[in-house]
């Protein structure tokens, strides 16, 4: 004959191996949770960087005198004309300076993009109705490396 406080004890031993079970699949899922979150928050977001400014030292062979602005709205024309304004726009190139007797300038540009406007300048043949090749000589980081090489006679 089974007793009522055997039969209870069976049951309450049920219960906590059931208990068990439960709190164990609770447990598991949690941790998984858990790393999953920890992972999520471990990985850093990219973080945007200002773009950098480089220096294109060139030299300038023309037929005739070319005009700082003249060489400039070339120079932008070019670069819409190979790829687009959008391109233009991001390069942001700019004509530092350009002295007209020894036709030579700098070019500043942002670093991801001195290469589209180094091939944009090398495909100009005219300025303002004159035959002219524009050759980039140097790319620098500083304004102060572009002044050397832009004084240094080649």
């Amino acid at each position: 004959m089974v007793h009522d406080h055997e039969v209870l004890l069976f049951l309450l031993l049920g219960v906590s191996v059931a208990l068990i079970i439960i709190s164990s699949i609770l447990l598991k899922t949690s941790l998984k949770y858990y790393r999953a979150l920890k992972a999520l928050l471990a990985t850093k977001t990219p973080s945007i960087k200002k773009p950098r400014k480089r220096y294109v030292v060139f030299s300038l062979i023309c037929e005739g005198d070319v005009s700082r602005n003249s060489l400039e709205k070339a120079v932008m024309e070019k670069i819409a004309e190979y790829y687009g304004q959008s391109l233009l726009h991001k390069a942001s190139p700019y004509i530092v300076f350009f002295d007209e007797k020894t036709r030579r300038g700098v070019i500043r540009v942002t670093h991801l993009y001195v290469n589209h406007v180094i091939a944009a300048i090398g495909f100009i043949k005219n300025i303002g109705g004159k035959k002219c090749i524009v050759i980039p000589i140097r790319t620098t980081g500083t304004l102060k490396k572009a002044r050397e090489y832009f004084a240094k006679k080649l």
